[in-house]
């Protein structure tokens, strides 16, 4: 499974326009593992989810973290848009071993 790296948590801060490391970087991993949780429970292959490069499961650990992790309205509209990322991932090639992430783009 993936583990949150340092490049993964940098993306994800970006994302949700924290760009300082403080105490909210321990929620922020916590919630990106959530996220690769719940598509290994889609029944995305571990092996999709070691590095968390390939763009569409990337965007959607990022979709994950900003819907969590927001408190505005627009909370329930990222949450509807990584679900319908989660449509696109299960009708994809990820549920089969990658043969090499880096030309999975």
């Amino acid at each position: 499974m993936c583990t949150v790296s340092a490049e993964l948590l940098s993306a994800i801060k970006l994302r949700v326009r924290r760009a300082r490391s403080n105490a909210l970087d321990a929620d922020l991993t916590q919630l990106a593992q959530a996220a690769i949780r719940d598509l290994q429970r889609i029944g995305v292959h571990d092996s999709w989810l070691t590095d968390c490069s390939d763009p569409l499961i990337r965007e959607a650990v990022l979709t994950y973290v900003n819907a969590s992790f927001s408190r505005d309205a627009d909370s329930e509209k990222l949450m509807q848009a990584y679900n319908t990322i989660c449509i696109k991932i299960k009708g994809g090639r990820y549920r089969e071993e990658a043969e090499d992430n880096a030309d999975s783009s």
